[in-house]
């Protein structure tokens, strides 16, 4: 058995006036145009059904035969709309290389970054180690040397120490200064 298909309708237009006001505005646009059109192109334009069209004996005298032939398109306009065309290909051809150069090159971004993140987590790893190695051994040396000072001489070679490991010294290198920061701490709490 077969189902029936639900017909949905458009939108009508209230009165005729409407419809003709509608239909006149479509076939002035599709002559504008210059190209050949059909019953069906008027109505998608107009926004009406076919079936209007056809059963309008006013509405089908405003197509008339209008659409029905080849038309002939002005050769100004033709020339006009295909430079028109051919700058749209130019620029659209450009438009595709340089959305590739900018993709390869977020290819390249992203690859350097991915490298500095590792060197990055390179270099926390380096600074850990030498940290722990520091603080276990350094801090055992450096208080028996501080043992045998005294507080004056203490404090002198804590100066000497900090204007020759201060970080900033060493911005170029991350691991480096934060020894060095580290360094510092260790011999200000001897220092005192």
């Amino acid at each position: 058995m077969k189902t029936r298909e639900i017909r949905v309708r458009g939108p009508k237009p209230g009165d005729t006036d409407s419809r003709v006001i509608l239909v006149s505005a479509a076939v002035k646009a599709l002559e504008k145009i210059g190209a050949a059109f059909s019953v069906a192109d008027v109505a998608e334009r107009a926004g009406i059904s076919r079936a209007t069209l056809y059963r309008s004996q006013a509405l089908r005298a405003l197509v008339g035969a209008k659409g029905d032939g080849p038309r002939t398109v002005d050769a100004a306009l033709y020339e006009k709309l295909e430079v028109r065309c051919a700058a749209l290909k130019t620029k659209a051809g450009a438009l595709r290389r340089q959305l590739a150069e900018l993709e390869a090159s977020w290819d390249v971004m992203r690859e350097r970054a991915k490298l500095a993140e590792q060197k990055l987590a390179e270099s926390e790893r380096r600074v850990e180690i030498l940290s722990s190695q520091m603080r276990g051994s350094t801090g055992g040396a450096l208080g028996a040397v501080a043992a045998r000072l005294g507080q004056e001489e203490r404090r002198r070679a804590r100066r000497i120490l900090a204007r020759a490991l201060h970080p900033d010294l060493f911005a170029q290198d991350h691991a480096t200064a934060v020894l060095a920061t580290e360094l510092l701490k260790t011999l200000n709490v001897l220092a005192e």
